[in-house]
């Protein structure tokens, strides 16, 4: 395998990798909201009508989750942009078969073999048209992209 045909794999890898942050950061966000949350309830126990440090507390935490939860649609953001760039990349291919496997697993991110049970073809098969699909990639694809994303 080309060093090309390595950053190509890398470059349409951005998606998952990208999918997999959004729903790390979407876990933070909900562990910041329970958190948020228990604390408001605590301080709602303790209401002496004073700023408390428990109502600090709650408001650091909501704070907190606004935060996180505006990195994760920053990160669900680019992980669409991703998706749409690849997608427009693979559509360049004009061929229906190989556009159908590059589909199923870049952009579905299933494994060969979940590609291969989807589309009825052997694995072996899946692995010689990915290869055959990122070889017809290659010279058009990673040509026309910024040095940044490769």
């Amino acid at each position: 395998m080309t060093d090309k045909e390595l950053q190509l794999r890398h470059w349409l890898n951005r998606a998952f990798y990208a999918e997999k942050k959004v729903r790390a950061l979407e876990a933070l966000a909900e562990q910041c909201r329970e958190r948020a949350q228990g604390l408001s309830r605590g301080s709602d126990d303790n209401d002496t009508g004073g700023r408390s440090t428990p109502e600090n507390s709650t408001e650091n935490a909501l704070l907190r989750l606004a935060d996180m939860e505006e990195r994760a649609q920053r990160q669900r953001e680019e992980a669409i942009c991703a998706s749409d760039e690849i997608q427009q990349a693979i559509s360049t291919l004009h061929d229906e078969d190989l556009e159908t496997v590059l589909i199923h697993r870049y952009l579905l991110f299933e494994t060969i073999e979940q590609v291969a049970e989807s589309i009825g073809y052997d694995p072996r098969t899946v692995k010689r048209k990915i290869r055959r699909a990122i070889e017809k990639l290659s010279p058009d694809v990673l040509e026309c992209l910024p040095e940044s994303v490769v």
